[in-house]
């Protein structure tokens, strides 16, 4: 069987190359393809291209649940196979029955870098010098997250907060503020703690916010997704409150200790073991 991807945000030569640095493909249980000889389309939220109409159809979810790219998307009602990380409130949100075959799941995301998973093999080699980042854009919407994260940069830049802020779009007079990056492993892989804000608190909404802290040996200071424990090893992550009171303090009160050590049952070997989006199109594909 053959597979080609598709997107509303990427080509499918791209994203076919961007699947294979992200993912351990371990067999060769499906072949990939970039033209129109393909059995399935696997679609990542949506796309506008004609597909063959012979072809089965798994549609991936990567937007929260209010993102504009679900408006009208006929892919949440009419995909063969529809990966959600939270069915029910797509279905109340939109006031749809979601189909056919529905797999509510943490999301499948890819990491952020355009980079190869080798990179992230070998970090633990890396010397953890610095305690604390947070990686931030400037980008501001009235929904999710957005706002208060905002609001905790300024709140960490009115305290004397040790830490390295990291991101484009703003005019920071602040020794902490580093400016952007082109990677961002290069503001995880010194860290021994990061502040990682998903864009929005969804069940299972899991993003490369969390696992680009994992993949680099970081243990995340998190806000997102309220299931994250029955996900990942919470051993190895924690959450704060953007609203409490005493955020700067709540912080200091996490980095004052030394980040434990991965070894046994890390996230990062769950993230590439049982993540894996290419053993559930396996899957899928072998199953159909």
């Amino acid at each position: 069987m053959k597979v080609k991807f598709f997107a509303n945000y990427d080509k499918s030569a791209d994203l076919l190359k961007r699947f294979k640095a992200n993912y351990h493909i371990y067999d060769d249980g499906i072949i990939f393809t970039i033209d129109d000889d393909y059995d399935f389309a696997v679609v990542f939220n949506r796309t506008n291209e004609q597909l063959r109409t012979q072809a089965k159809v798994i549609t991936v979810i990567q937007e929260p649940s209010w993102s504009p790219v679900h408006w009208n998307n006929r892919f949440l009602t009419q995909s063969d196979y529809l990966i959600i990380h939270d069915a029910q409130l797509f279905e109340n949100t939109y006031q749809i029955e979601l189909g056919k075959k529905v797999f509510e799941c943490p999301s499948y995301m890819f990491y952020h870098d355009h980079i190869d998973k080798s990179l992230f093999m070998d970090t633990k080699v890396v010397q953890k010098t610095k305690r604390l980042s947070m990686i931030v854009s400037a980008l501001s919407m009235d929904v999710g997250n957005y706002g208060k994260r905002l609001r905790l940069l300024r709140k960490i830049l009115a305290s004397d907060l040790d830490i390295d802020i990291f991101g484009r779009g703003f005019n920071i007079s602040d020794e902490r503020y580093k400016g952007g990056i082109e990677f961002k492993y290069t503001g995880l892989l010194p860290y021994e703690y990061s502040i990682a804000i998903e864009n929005s608190n969804e069940k299972n909404y899991i993003t490369e916010k969390f696992v680009d802290c994992v993949l680099c040996d970081v243990i995340p200071i998190y806000c997102g997704a309220p299931n994250l424990s029955q996900v990942y090893n919470d051993k190895y992550f924690h959450t704060i409150n953007l609203d409490s009171h005493t955020i700067i303090d709540d912080i200091r009160e996490i980095i004052k200790m030394p980040a434990p050590k991965q070894n046994l049952d890390s996230n990062k070997d769950r993230y590439f073991q049982q993540r894996n989006l290419y053993s559930l199109i396996k899957d899928l594909v072998k199953g159909d």
